[in-house]
């Protein structure tokens, strides 16, 4: 019987790998149906794995094979040590999820950046054009400067006041602008609403599929600033606690007011009749309002509050409320899916979760021949033959 291959790798590679894919020590040992102390040896390179095991550890970890052949562990392979959760740092470590949304993000913005050096007349949108506010700005400023930078007081009456519309006049302007709005998958809104990454050109939003159209608008104006201020992040869109004054609690409270005052213009929501007339907000009163300004019932209370019309003490009273409500609905819609065959057609989330723009530019760079067959199908992530159907989707 001939010995089994094994294939020496550096210690620290492995761990690495693992803590940069969102895993624990147990979790990983528990896929690959492995003993922890066996995964702990593999780490330090006491020992060797096998071929196959080694393959098999790559696949979960989604790196390449060669990258865990490396002598040492990358310094600037793993951009995730920038990110931050605006929940502290007490915050659980990020879930493989999230981390493999976060690489696809930054894949893509470098596939843009290499459309951008061979066919720059591919890529959509006005790629010269930063969106910028200033970290000492009134947020009542500068929310009017991003509403006006989406056109938000050009729509119509219809797309104002239906929300998936509305998202998608939002989305379209934002990446006519050369900003790529690209959307999660399998991620829970609980862990993440949406994430930015700044860099110009070619900055990335990311907003959480799962979510409503509502709660996706305001994230991407709350990304958007973010994107402004050139300090992109993780966010969950809970408001911090006036009491803390962290540098990054300051900031996702102000990227949270400049959001809202784009969404809800203060001379808009104090000029509302039923605010005027409303002394105790419930939670209808919450919902019906709201949805006129296009945001989410907690959105609007906070807003309220931010204004000065609603104390912080009803904020905490009837958060818990919007919060089951909002479970319940959730739970609803779930399972309304699970009893309705089919869904939304499956090119048409691939293209919503790719980012229209991003594949558009793909597109436009295949069809001018300045990337192959290969390549196309390698930036969409699908099979060549399946390139007709997603570039239907696109058009609709």
């Amino acid at each position: 019987m001939g010995t089994v291959e094994r294939i020496p790798v550096a210690a620290g590679i492995l761990e690495w790998a693992r803590r940069s894919a969102g895993y624990s020590l147990a979790e990983a040992a528990r896929k690959l149906s492995v003993k922890e102390e066996r995964m702990l040896a593999w780490e330090d390179g006491e020992l060797a794995p096998t071929v196959v095991q080694l393959r098999s550890i790559a696949k979960l970890y989604k790196r390449p094979l060669a990258v865990l052949l490396l002598p040492a562990p990358p310094r600037d392979f793993d951009a995730l040590r920038d990110f931050r959760r605006v929940t502290g740092a007490s915050a659980p470590s990020w879930s493989p999820a999230l981390h493999a949304e976060y690489k696809r993000a930054l894949t893509q913005r470098e596939v843009l950046q290499e459309i951008g050096e061979i066919s720059p007349a591919s890529l959509t949108g006005m790629q010269d054009y930063n969106f910028t506010i200033a970290r000492d700005a009134d947020p009542e400023i500068a929310g009017r400067k991003l509403r006006d930078f989406i056109g938000m007081d050009s729509w119509n009456s219809g797309t104002a006041s239906t929300p998936a519309k509305a998202l998608r006049a939002a989305v379209d302007t934002v990446e006519g602008f050369g900003i790529s709005v690209l959307q999660s998958r399998d991620i829970d809104v609980t862990e993440m609403r949406g994430f930015s990454i700044s860099e110009w050109p070619h900055p990335i939003i990311v907003l959480n599929g799962s979510d409503w159209p509502r709660p996706k608008l305001f994230t991407l104006l709350h990304e958007l600033s973010h994107i402004g201020l050139n300090a992109g992040g993780l966010c969950d869109l809970n408001e911090p606690a006036p009491s803390r004054s962290g540098s990054s609690e300051q900031l996702e409270r102000f990227c949270n007011r400049v959001a809202a005052s784009a969404l809800m213009p203060r001379s808009l929501v104090m000029a509302d009749s039923e605010v005027k007339r409303t002394h105790v907000w419930t939670l209808d009163a919450l919902v019906s309002v709201s949805a006129r300004f296009g945001a989410s019932a907690e959105a609007f209370l906070l807003r309220l509050v931010t204004l000065g019309m609603v104390e912080w003490e009803t904020y905490r009273s009837l958060k818990p409320l919007l919060d089951a409500r909002y479970a319940a609905a959730r739970r609803a819609e779930k399972a309304k899916l699970q009893a309705s065959p089919g869904g939304p057609p499956y090119y048409v989330v691939k293209a919503r979760n790719l980012g229209r723009g991003y594949v558009e530019s793909v597109l436009d760079a295949y069809h001018s021949r300045a990337i192959t067959s290969y390549d196309v199908a390698d930036y969409l992530d699908i099979k060549y033959d399946q390139l007709p159907r997603l570039q239907e989707a696109v058009l609709r």
